[in-house]
């Protein structure tokens, strides 16, 4: 897995992504990648369900890692492409209403086929290495985009301002990425927006319990 350092062949040669033109070998690697772990998948089966020679597949990827990142790639460019359609938020939204938006966006995207939906969650189950690696090769996309909306609000006074804009973003990024833990594929929708302002809800006001002022002074004495 460090031999390329989670690096993508055709991104170096400045080349398209060549899983675009190559349907059958997105579909296999699809197809794998949704149902093993990516030390159990195998190249070889992958390949030969695609109809490609290994020379074919070594001259477009590095190994099998290349395969995977850039079947995450177009699935991200794909997902760009559903938030740019159907992404309603402006930049009057409060902060809280913008998640919640992106949040069914991302739900909305796993509908389209239930393989991304356990692509996605077949990778959290994966080694920390690894998911490391995955990680630093997309640059923390999540992370950032969500940093800039937490910048964004606290300069509009959406959220408290005494907590750095990098701790919460990462914050948030964790929430959201383990989002299935709370989110059901079974749910219906109604369910899921029911969560997902649970989950708001915990995001906006905390877990600690109000405290009137005196109490709170006693308990910093104390």
């Amino acid at each position: 897995m460090a031999e390329t350092g989670g690096k993508m062949k055709w991104r170096q040669e400045n080349a398209e992504n060549p899983l675009n033109g190559n349907p059958m070998l997105f579909e296999a690697a699809l197809d794998a990648f949704s149902t093993n772990s990516f030390r159990e998948a195998s190249l070889n089966d992958i390949i030969k369900a695609a109809g490609m020679n290994k020379g074919s597949f070594y001259y477009r990827f590095y190994d099998k890692l290349d395969l995977y990142l850039s079947l995450l790639q177009r699935l991200s460019v794909e997902k760009l492409a559903l938030f740019q359609q159907y992404d309603d938020t402006n930049t009057e939204d409060d902060f809280f209403v913008s998640i919640k938006k992106k949040a069914m966006l991302g739900i909305r995207f796993a509908r389209k086929e239930p393989r991304y939906n356990a692509l996605s969650r077949r990778f959290l189950t994966e080694e920390t290495g690894f998911r490391q690696t995955v990680l630093d090769a997309f640059g923390g996309v999540t992370e950032n985009v969500l940093l800039r909306m937490t910048e964004d609000a606290q300069q509009k006074g959406q959220i408290r301002g005494d907590v750095s804009a990098q701790m919460m973003a990462k914050v948030f990024a964790i929430l959201i990425e383990r989002i299935d833990k709370v989110i059901l594929p079974d749910m219906e929708d109604e369910e899921i927006l029911g969560k997902i302002d649970q989950l708001i809800a915990v995001l906006r006001d905390g877990t600690g319990v109000k405290r009137d002022k005196g109490t709170a002074d006693q308990c910093h004495k104390a």
